[in-house]
């Protein structure tokens, strides 16, 4: 056997070489089983909300351990009903957005892989400006033929406004994994909102009576519900 002959065997042996070692890592790579960790990142959304006209997204971020923080932006969109009813079928559009620091207590009896599991307390703040367009009511005065005078109600009248409100909220509530990456969430609590908005009886819509409209000022009682998913709950 030549050196030229040697030379050739030693490259295939090498290529076979490389070409096993190649196959075996990738199906190391294929068939390596995924490794359960705990989760840093959620999505989930709030259907209560769209029963008056908002859309809500959640972004749940885990700050440490037991630590996690929310950010919700949110719009408002209107209906372009012609019959206007309450404050929130006047809404043309609006925005907002909240943040909410939740903290799992007991979260540190179970693994590491339960954390964003469990009950919670939870503090929230969010700001939300919405714009109003509504037909309401004016009065004009008039005189009989007799001298008589009186007043006659029109509601012709459109009017537009623009309302910002404060929100703060202490909650307290419970989060359970369902179908292993998806979770559900309820919650029940306290609130208070701030709204500059003053009742114009003269209008006739007063986009302050409900605790959800944004010119309501005072307390409310607060709950309601979550759906979301865990984006990275696995790894390799």
């Amino acid at each position: 056997m030549n050196k030229i002959d040697t030379r050739m065997q030693l490259k295939r042996i090498v290529g076979v070489m490389l070409g096993v070692g190649l196959f075996s890592l990738v199906e190391a790579q294929e068939f390596q089983p995924l490794v359960e960790q705990s989760p840093t990142v959620g999505l989930a959304i709030s259907p209560i909300p769209f029963g008056y006209q908002t859309a809500e997204i959640n972004l749940d971020l885990r700050l440490a351990e037991r630590h996690w923080l929310t950010l919700a932006p949110r719009v408002q969109f209107g209906t372009q009903d012609d019959y206007v009813y309450e404050a929130s079928d006047a809404i043309d559009q609006g925005f907002g957005l909240g943040l909410t620091y939740r903290y799992f207590p007991l979260s540190r009896l179970s693994s590491m892989r339960s954390d964003g599991i469990g009950p919670f307390v939870a503090f929230g703040l969010r700001y939300q400006q919405t714009d109003y367009v509504y037909d309401g009511g004016s009065y004009q005065t008039y005189e009989d033929v007799y001298g008589l005078v009186g007043t006659t109600y029109y509601d012709q009248t459109e009017y537009r406004e623009s309302l910002s409100q404060v929100a703060a909220d202490f909650n307290i509530g419970y989060v359970m994994r369902v179908f292993d990456i998806l979770y559900a969430e309820a919650f029940m609590g306290l609130g208070t909102r701030f709204s500059g908005y003053a009742y114009d009886p003269v209008r006739g819509l007063n986009l302050g009576q409900n605790q959800w409209d944004t010119g309501y000022s005072g307390y409310t009682l607060n709950g309601g519900l979550r759906v979301g998913i865990f984006l990275n709950k696995y790894k390799r």
